[in-house]
């Protein structure tokens, strides 16, 4: 901070901002009756006053006049006319009121500078662009020119400095020719100056160009223009352009254009517009190079994209750089702007879905489509007119059709050929197909199928087991062809009906039924995917079939296991002529045997294998089987496999040493140690010794391996079984019952009296880590405890203990064994603390207490400590209340002063014999106890404002009541301390300390303060110290305050009393109006006004500042002729004799520039209030320094 406020930043800044702070507070002063009361007498108001600058007013500029002068269009710019509203007045608006105004405003004028007497007479030549003639042309009516005046200068007659404005209404180049004043004097020109040259405005418009009949290029009635999106950017409508920007005026010109094609903008400038046209054709006219042309330039667009385009004029700029906005007002929306609407060509091609390789196919089947919607994506603008062809084969044929919506669009095709689309068009353009592929659609054929039959031969025993039958199809696959089956041997069965399905157009189906007869197979119906609900037909296969014997095994009607020495039974299925034998193998890893089963009439038998008494698995094998007829047959591949388990399940109890424990009224699951199958579930027997109930559980999967135990004792397992028997262990698990937890009060330190138990009562805010502030706990359970309980509060210590207590809180603590429980100490009063609840690890829900014998209630009393208060009171016994204490800041603390007049305690009597004297009149300090158990002891302490603190023993004070007297030592000089209780003691031993942990001071205490009243003198620097007592405006009246700080001051200014507080020993005011400023008295701010000192000679007169005026106080410009003379008349305010200083300056070029002083004079002693200044010379007269008898301005 010390490096930023001496920055120079800060040093620059610092007198802006107080210069604004001063005048706004200047600015609130100055509010009538509220202002001075709200400001007061601020510092910022004396080191930022400044006199006001009204003390010297007025300055003389004479300005010696130069000669006539007339010059026309001073700037030199070229000006343009618009030739159509030039020629636009007619005879009529010259009838109608305001018409002529209205005109003139628009009417071109070129500017004329007149400098010097107003002019009689103007004439000016005028020369044509087109035939180069000049003609002198006189102003008929002066003073009917619009003129604006810049300065007039009445003492010189009719001398103007003006600019007149010279109508015009035609092109060409203006010069003046003359300008005379009324004497016929003539005013001087410019020297070669150049002519005004006036062309004609340039002006802008859109045409659209005409196109050959083939085009699709229209303009419509409102118009605007449309045409077809072009497909190439070389030729096309349009490729050698569409419209035309025609522009007239002063060539070469400039167009700005601007181009939205779907919103989007583009804009163009065109340059050079007509500057072939303006190259010199040998004319000798030099001004025909000016004349208005017209040119046109063609804006090529190849409208490749569809939408809006529109083409808007911005600006127009001629060779003379003159630059026309176009606007809707001034040329016309048509004229300026042009629309036109680019319709996108029509697109068609064939919908998503339609094969492009394959055929589509028209059937007579009434579950298959007899014609096709061949869909159409159409794009453009309804409606759509399609062209496409046929191609037969035989011919082609050239169709077309006309949608409305292209919504479902579609050909509706229901002749076979080949469809192909050719173009389309819309309502508004023509457009090519964007597909180009092709549709095909063709007739479909009914299906045929022709059968055919070939005879199946058996290896083994001869004779047919069976055909071959082979189907060729005509159609379109897939193919189903179906057919009736019966066995003839059958005469009573049931025609079994079968479907064959086939991709194919040659399908064998082969035939080998199981049982021996004459096979019929009737097929009657053909299918293929053209014909789904199918073509009748009739084809007959008849066919001798003798079956060969077999024998197949039904494995999954077999158990997936057996117990040790269990039997089985093996499903089997012959099928053949019966009787059958069959030979069958049984096969272990240690052993293998063949058997035999003959004359087995039944086509379902049951082959009984067992008793299996080896572990693990037995494969059954069928050999060989053979039917009535002797035809034997070797059987491969039929097999099925017989798990035999060694062993059943084997269970255990999974307890440790310690058994399993539950708590009281809950759940218990007893662990179980198992080696089982895991797909079968083990049924478990168990009971507890003392009982014979027998309890059964099962077990399904391995994440359950328990089982529920019903209350505490010994249990055993009985038996374990899955599909087997298995064993258990018959080692018992003990279960076990937890305790509840308990919590209760440790009599070693308590008290007993009668049937309540208590701790030794204790002095009000005693420390709690004596032992008679803990409760000891004492517990039983699983650690750690959460301990709920209440205490009860009574403020009288006396009260008992079934009454209601003034407050019950519940509170828990967190405790471990040893536990202890803090009490209360700090508030006086009995109290009571009652155990309610407690829980442990096992236990986590409170428990209630509730063993009976067990100390749950303990009370307590604190007694009061002596409290005590220091008072002040005067010599007749009254009360001293005063501020807030000055050292004690948080506590209530009386404030005595007392004030001594000026040299009542003088240095040569010493300050000891001074504070003898002024004893009977201080007051007197007593210690006052509340309500207790005297006689009391007490500590005071007494902190001088500067020494060292020294601490008062008033011992053995047998009342509530009793005086403290401090030794002359301690405050026996002026200044301040401060009295304060250290600590209390009563009969009982209990103390009452009056300071905190956190250094605070508490209690009562007395702020004593004694002071001597205060002086004042003008300080030797300022004006206040003149013997005369006169100053003037703007001095500053400084005094030197001597006393203890800070002070009260009371002033009278101009008979307005007014009051203020000074912290700094010099007091300073600003003389800021003029009249009488009087310091009336200073007292000690902090002593109420009580302590204070009047004074009747510092009065002073406060003189005003003088003025003087320069003529009637304000600035004078003269302008007079060479020779002419001038008298300055100066004014003067005060009381003289006067002294003032006037000087002549030159001219400044710029109006806050300082000029050169010329001459300066210094007038002395004048005893009159006016005086003249006579000149004829040229500059600014000024007043710098006035004086008067009192004052003077500028200060020194």
């Amino acid at each position: 901070m010390f490096l930023f406020s001496s920055s120079v930043l800060v040093l620059a800044l610092k007198p802006v901002g107080l210069g604004v702070a001063s005048s706004c507070l200047r600015s609130i002063k100055s509010v009538p009756l509220v202002g001075p009361w709200l400001v007061g007498d601020s510092e910022l108001l004396i080191d930022t006053f400044q006199l006001d600058d009204e003390h010297i007013l007025g300055r003389h500029t004479i300005h010696i006049l130069p000669h006539s002068l007339a010059h026309m269009n001073p700037t030199g710019k070229t000006m343009c006319i618009d030739s159509r509203e030039a020629g636009q007045r007619t005879w009529y608006s010259r009838l109608v009121p305001g018409s002529s105004h209205r005109f003139q405003e628009r009417q071109l004028t070129i500017p004329m500078l007149i400098n010097g007497t107003r002019p009689a007479s103007i004439m000016y030549a005028h020369t044509s662009f087109e035939t180069g003639v000049r003609q002198v042309r006189a102003v008929k009516n002066i003073n009917g020119l619009r003129m604006e005046t810049v300065a007039s200068y009445p003492a010189l007659g009719n001398w103007v400095l003006a600019t007149y404005y010279l109508p015009v209404v035609e092109e060409g180049a203006y010069v003046i020719h003359s300008v005379r004043d009324s004497r016929g004097l003539e005013f001087r020109t410019v020297a070669e100056a150049q002519a005004t040259v006036v062309v004609g405005c340039p002006t802008a418009h859109l045409s659209w160009r005409k196109q050959d009949e083939n085009s699709t290029f229209a303009v419509g009635s409102d118009g605007h223009a449309s045409i077809c999106q072009r497909v190439g950017s070389s030729s096309g409508d349009g490729a050698l352009g569409l419209i035309d920007v025609v522009v007239e005026g002063f060539a070469p010109m400039d167009v700005s254009v601007v181009r939205l094609v779907n919103g989007h903008r583009e804009a163009m400038e065109l340059d050079g517009i007509g500057a072939k046209e303006t190259e010199n054709d040998g004319d000798e006219n030099q001004w025909a190079r000016f004349q208005r042309r017209t040119s046109a330039y063609t804006l090529s667009d190849a409208v490749l994209q569809a939408g809006e385009y529109v083409y808007r004029l911005e600006s127009v700029r001629d060779a003379a750089n003159h630059t026309v906005a176009l606007s809707d007002t001034t040329s016309g929306a048509s004229a300026i702007m042009a629309r036109m609407v680019v319709h996108a060509r029509p697109r068609v091609a064939w919908a998503s879905g339609l094969p492009a390789s394959s055929s589509l196919w028209l059937s007579d089947d009434r579950q298959r489509a007899s014609h096709h919607a061949l869909g159409l994506q159409l794009t453009g603008q309804a409606p759509w007119t399609v062209d496409y062809t046929i191609d037969t084969g035989a011919q082609v044929l050239h169709e077309s059709r006309t949608f409305t919506t292209a919504t479902a669009a579609a050909l509706d095709a229901r002749q076979a050929g080949v469809y192909s689309l050719v173009g389309v068009r819309d309502s508004y353009c023509a457009g090519t197909p964007a597909d180009m592929g092709r549709v095909t659609v063709e007739r479909a054929v009914r299906p045929t199928a022709n059968v055919s039959s070939t005879a199946i031969m058996a290896r083994e025993c001869g004779g047919e087991i069976g055909a071959h039958i082979t189907l060729e199809f005509t159609g379109r696959p897939p193919f189903v062809v179906s057919y009736r089956e019966r066995n003839l041997r059958n005469a009573q069965g049931r025609a079994a009906t079968r479907v064959v399905r086939t991709h194919q157009h040659r399908h064998v189906l082969a035939l080998t039924p199981s049982e021996t007869g004459t096979y019929e197979l009737e097929f009657f119906r053909v299918e293929d995917d053209n014909f789904p609900s199918g073509q009748p037909m009739f084809e007959v296969v008849r066919q001798v079939v003798h079956a060969q014997p077999s024998a197949t095994i039904y494995a999954t009607r077999m158990p997936p296991a057996v117990c040790r020495g269990d039997s089985v039974k093996v499903p089997v299925k012959l099928s053949g002529e019966a009787p059958w034998q069959l030979t069958y193998a049984v096969a272990h890893a240690d052993h293998h045997a063949t058997f035999n089963i003959t004359d087995i009439g039944d086509e379902r038998h049951s082959i009984a294998v067992g008793p299996l008494d080896d572990p693990g698995e037995h494969t059954v094998d069928l050999v060989r089987v053979t039917d009535a007829r002797g035809c034997a047959r070797e059987l491969a591949g039929n097999s099925a496999t017989v798990r035999v388990r060694a062993s059943g399940p084997r269970a255990a109890f999974g307890c440790d040493s310690n058994g399993v424990r539950l708590r009281e009224g809950g759940d218990a699951r007893i662990p179980i140690s198992l080696s089982a199958a895991a797909e079968f579930p083990v049924e478990l027997a168990y009971r507890r010794l003392d009982d014979d109930t027998v309890f059964h559980a099962t077990i399904r999967h391995a994440s359950s391996l328990s089982v529920p135990a019903h209350g505490a004792g010994q249990y055993v397992l009985v038996s374990a079984r899955d599909m087997c028997p298995g064993s258990v262990d018959t080692v018992p698990c003990a279960v076990h019952v937890e305790p509840r937890p308990r919590a209760w009060f440790a009599t070693d330190s308590l008290l007993k009296s009668e049937d309540s138990w208590y701790l030794p009562s204790t002095c009000e805010a005693a420390s709690a880590e004596t032992v008679a502030g803990l409760l000891p706990l004492g517990l039983s359970g699983a650690g750690p405890w959460r301990v709920e309980y209440f205490v009860d509060y009574w403020a009288d210590d006396t009260a008992q203990s079934d009454s209601v207590p003034d407050r019950s809180t519940l509170r828990s603590a967190l405790v471990l064994d040893p536990a202890v429980l803090p009490i209360e100490g700090r508030a006086p009063g009995r109290y009571r603390y009652r155990l309610s609840t407690v829980s442990d690890e096992r236990y986590t829900r409170p428990q209630p207490i509730a063993k009976p014998g067990d100390v749950v209630a303990v009370e307590h009393t604190v007694t009061r400590s002596p409290a005590a208060v220091l008072r002040a009171y005067s010599k007749d016994g009254k009360p001293l209340v005063g501020n807030g204490g000055l050292f004690n800041r948080r506590s209530r603390s009386q404030s005595v002063t007392h004030c001594l007049a000026p040299g009542q305690l003088a240095p040569t009597s010493g300050e000891s014999a001074a504070w003898a004297r002024a004893r009977d009149h201080l007051p007197e300090f007593r210690i006052e106890f509340s309500p207790g158990h005297p006689p009391f002891d007490a500590w005071v302490e007494v902190l001088p404002a500067s020494g060292k603190t020294e601490v008062v023993e008033v011992l053995a004070i047998p009342g509530h009541s009793h005086p403290v007297v401090l030794p002359d030592h301690v405050a026996s000089r002026i200044g301040r301390y401060h009295l304060r209780l250290l600590r209390t003691r009563d009969a009982l031993g209990c103390e009452h300390r009056y300071d905190s942990s956190a250094g605070d001071l508490v209690g009562g205490g007395i702020d004593i303060e004694y002071i001597e009243a205060p002086t004042v003198r003008p300080a030797s620097s300022s004006p206040a110290s003149r013997p005369d007592r006169s100053v003037c405006v703007g001095d500053i009246l400084a005094f030197d305050l001597r006393g203890l700080g800070p002070w009260s001051i009371d002033y009278l200014y101009n008979n307005a009393r007014r009051s203020t507080t000074a912290t700094k020993r010099l007091f300073r005011r600003i003389a800021d109006v003029p009249g009488n400023f009087t310091l009336s008295r200073v007292c000690h701010r902090n002593a109420a006004n009580d302590c204070c000192s009047e004074f009747d000679d510092l009065s002073y007169a406060v003189n005003d500042i003088p003025r003087i005026r320069v003529g009637r106080g304000v600035d004078v410009h003269q302008d007079i002729l060479e020779g002419d003379l001038v008298h300055i008349p100066l004014y003067l305010t005060g009381r003289p004799p006067f002294t003032f200083t006037w000087q002549r300056r030159a001219l400044a070029s710029e109006s806050n520039a300082k000029s050169k002083v010329l001459e300066s004079h210094t007038v002395k002693d004048l005893d009159a209030y006016e005086y003249t200044i006579t000149t004829s010379s040229e500059g600014t007269f000024e007043v710098t320094f006035v004086q008067d008898h009192y004052c003077q301005y500028p200060k020194a």
